[in-house]
């Protein structure tokens, strides 16, 4: 994938859908749960809507964008200036488009966007999440801090992978 190919957008009320079948995408834990479909449906909803809410109540200044690939919603970037950093709150990708650079792509534009301005991106992944892990190590993050369930990351622009120059807006 080409840089070109990746369109990242401001979301709207009109990608609320999109948003919610993404974040179902997501739940192979749920999914996966020997019960009725309608309690699993029931379950995700309720997480998707609390989801919602704590990145709403964490981080009420966030921008929330659409990522697209040839025309078509393939994922989600959700990022917060926060204390002179970039947070990445959530960053998510339908599993058909994954390992195809759209996370890649995504971050290296943020990375762009923080250099420009001195800024460093961080953001945490779950400690089993090893392909999220690989990338964000490719792309030059570094652990922060850790406990037994998450890594917290940064990437500096003085010692990360520079990212190549970009003008496309991944966050405010």
């Amino acid at each position: 994938m080409t840089l070109s190919t990746l369109h990242i957008r401001d979301a709207g009320a009109a990608d609320e859908a999109f948003f919610a079948s993404l974040y179902r995408s997501t739940r192979d834990d749920l999914l996966a749960l020997p019960v009725d479909p309608s309690v699993i449906d029931g379950l995700i909803a309720m997480q998707h809507r609390l989801q919602v809410a704590g990145y709403r109540n964490s981080y009420p200044r966030a921008v929330y964008q659409v990522l697209e690939r040839d025309g078509v919603a393939v994922g989600r970037l959700v990022t917060a200036a926060v204390d002179g950093v970039i947070r990445v709150v959530d960053i998510a990708v339908l599993p058909s488009a994954r390992r195809t650079g759209v996370a890649a792509d995504a971050l290296r534009r943020l990375q762009a966007q923080a250099a420009g301005a001195g800024h460093a991106v961080v953001l945490s992944v779950r400690q089993d999440n090893v392909a999220a892990r690989h990338l964000y190590e490719a792309l030059g993050f570094a652990v922060d801090s850790e406990d037994t369930m998450r890594l917290e990351l940064r990437w500096h622009a003085q010692t990360g992978v520079q990212p190549p120059p970009d003008n496309s807006r991944a966050c405010t």
